[in-house]
């Protein structure tokens, strides 16, 4: 069972240096969505949930494993920006970057389920969330491996100041009452709230989906940015020529009334 775990974690890091650190994540949080949903109705999510917190998608096998390769890419001179965790590295055609996502899949597996699960409730006497703190010592491991300044930012930042801390302060509290208002009224309605903390999870990680953006800005590059970010090459090449062929339908379905209408005056001009 553990040999199989491994080459699972070691798909899915893999997988998350394929299209990106962010994206694993926000797939960890639509599964999460689904996994809430479902618990929330009576129904078995085992199975979902499992799937988006276990060795498959969870975010200490996928996110962490992805933050690493990118980190890798640019330390090898792959890529400008070891921060670009939105980024898929499957363009770059260097297998080696696939390859260590791989392998930190399996250091993250082998962290969460032999580390930190006998660390934290065994040897130290309180819990702790086992992907987060893997999420955690696998980036510690990654900035000693692959960055020149180890643990250390050159410019550490804790948090937000000013303006700034007000409004995260103010966008906080605004989502808790938000959380907790929906909860309340659902419970109150007789929903199960089984599965509610999944659902919200899900919903944070998949607003990631939607870039810091001004309004403008969003209506036009939204659909263009989700397409390249999620989609290899060839099917990107199937989206223009499927958008070709829509706006070819269109164009008839405009021109075909008008004809019609202009055939109908002359037939009456004629006769």
């Amino acid at each position: 069972m553990v040999l199989f775990n491994i080459l699972a974690a070691f798909g899915a890091g893999a997988l998350a240096a394929s299209i990106g650190a962010v994206n694993a994540f926000i797939m960890t949080g639509i599964l999460a969505i689904v996994a809430g949903v479902l618990t929330c109705l009576g129904l078995d999510a085992g199975f979902t949930a499992a799937v988006a917190f276990a060795t498959v998608m969870g975010p200490h096998m996928s996110f962490a494993a992805g933050a690493a390769a990118t980190a890798y890419a640019k330390k090898k001179g792959y890529i400008d920006n070891g921060c670009a965790l939105g980024q898929g590295l499957t363009y770059l055609g260097k297998a080696d970057v696939l390859v260590v996502g791989g392998v930190f899949g399996i250091i993250a597996y082998l962290i969460a389920d032999f580390v930190v699960a006998k660390i934290f409730g065994g040897l130290i006497p309180f819990g702790t969330d086992n992907p987060g703190m893997t999420v955690v010592i696998s980036g510690i491991i990654a900035r000693l491996a692959f960055t020149d300044n180890g643990v250390k930012s050159k410019n550490p930042t804790f948090m937000s100041k000013g303006d700034a801390l007000v409004a995260l302060l103010v966008r906080a509290g605004a989502l808790s009452l938000m959380a907790g208002g929906t909860g309340v009224a659902l419970n109150a309605a007789g929903f199960s709230l089984a599965g509610y903390n999944l659902i919200l999870f899900g919903i944070a990680a998949v607003t990631l989906l939607f870039p810091g953006m001004d309004q403008k800005t969003a209506e036009n590059m939204l659909y263009a940015t989700l397409t390249n970010t999620f989609l290899p090459h060839g099917m990107i090449g199937l989206v223009l020529a499927s958008m070709f062929a829509n706006t070819m339908t269109m164009c008839n379905s405009c021109t075909t009334p008008i004809m019609w209408l202009f055939y109908c005056q002359m037939h009456q001009v004629n006769n």
